[in-house]
């Protein structure tokens, strides 16, 4: 009895890490440079930071709902903001983050601390 349970909590603890070490490398908060990383609002990818969650995208266009997401090299996503639809690009690597939005020139952000 006491070997099942050992086993047990051993396959509870790995699926614990799988779902911890899951998350998404977009994740997090991110800006163009650290001091607009505390800033609140703004009104363009220059003095707004970037919230990404696994569900939503809130930045300078405003709050998005994160639709379809196709993964490959980079994430993409359909963001559904208010009344339109936006194709977003997210290629994260490692502190730094290339994001496209719509049709916009695409914005070169590094992970907040």
């Amino acid at each position: 009895m006491l070997r099942v349970l050992v086993l047990a909590a051993g396959a509870m603890g790995v699926a614990a890490m799988s779902s911890a070490s899951a998350e998404e490398a977009f994740i997090g908060r991110w800006a163009v440079k650290p001091e607009v990383c505390s800033a609140r609002g703004g009104d363009s990818a220059a003095n707004s930071a970037l919230v990404a969650t696994d569900t939503s995208l809130w930045w300078f266009e405003g709050y998005c709902r994160i639709g379809k997401m196709y993964k490959a090299k980079a994430v993409y996503v359909q963001a559904h903001c208010g009344g339109n639809d936006v194709a977003v690009t997210l290629d994260a690597q490692g502190n730094r983050m290339r994001v496209t939005w719509g049709k916009a020139k695409a914005e070169e952000l590094q992970r907040c601390p």
